[in-house]
Order: structure tokens, then sequence, then C-alpha cells
């Protein structure tokens, strides 16, 4: 009696625990789990966490391969006694989603700080429409492509 009480115990906890592993609620829309994960992405690259800005996304897909044009991008432009900041603006237009693909419509700007003299430059600012592509395998979550 005791064995089946400890086994029904152990099955009702997996149970709980893989169900439990998404971040956002079920009925959740699926425009907002694409969003999340641009913004995942972005933070990861301002925060110059590249290796986890790859993670979200598809691999060896465009995305991915951005993550390295932007380290060196933010290399190159942060020689000597200079700062870049980027920033990740709301997004521009709403989230598209058809079936198991996604849109999302980014704005990113780059200003470059003088250290010294604390005195900020605007370098460029990018416009990007980001393509996502939602995964079979789990958690079936949303990948940049």
């Amino acid at each position: 009696m005791k064995r089946k009480i400890l086994l029904l115990v152990l099955v009702v906890l997996l149970i709980l625990s893989l169900t439990g592993c998404k971040i956002f609620p079920p009925f959740c829309p699926e425009s907002m789990r694409a969003g999340q994960k641009v913004y995942s992405y972005w933070q990861a690259i301002i925060n110059r966490e590249y290796e986890l800005a790859k993670w979200y996304c598809v691999f060896d897909g465009v995305w991915y391969n951005k993550v390295d044009e932007w380290e060196e991008y933010i290399n190159t432009n942060s020689e000597g006694e200079a700062l870049v900041l980027i920033y990740l603006y709301p997004f521009s237009k709403k989230i598209e989603v058809i079936g198991d693909n996604a849109i999302v419509y980014a704005t990113v700007s780059v200003h470059k700080m003088d250290i010294p003299g604390n005195f900020v430059i605007y370098v460029d600012i990018f416009e990007y429409e980001i393509e996502l592509l939602k995964q079979n395998y789990p958690p079936g979550d949303w990948e940049l492509k």
C-alpha cells in the first residue's frame, strides 16, 4: 500500500514539474510569447551576452549569425575611451502571427558615449523585421529564424 501511494505521489510531482516549465500561462497569446523571445534576444545583446543571444535563435540562421555581426559592431565602436549604448524601443507595429511563423518589428538605436567628457554621439538607428519560427519540440517555444 505504501509503495502505491509513493508511486502516485511521484507521478503527480512529475506531471506538475512537466506542466510548469513555461514562462507564460497556457492562455497567453502567441504574439506575446514571440515578442518576449525577441525582447530576450536583444536584452542579451545589450548586456553583451552573445552566447545567450544565440540560444534564442535557430542554429546557423540569419539572427544566429547576426549576433557575431553585432559583437563586432559593438567592439569596433567601443575602441578607446568610448562606450556603446544600445536601446530597444517598444515594437513599432503589431506582432503578426500566421500559423507557426511570426513577424516582430523592432527598432534599435545605438549611441556612443565618450567617457572623459560624457559626450553622447548619435551613431545609428536600425529597423528590423524579425521572423520567428515556432518549434515543435518541447517546450514548443519561438525561435528567431
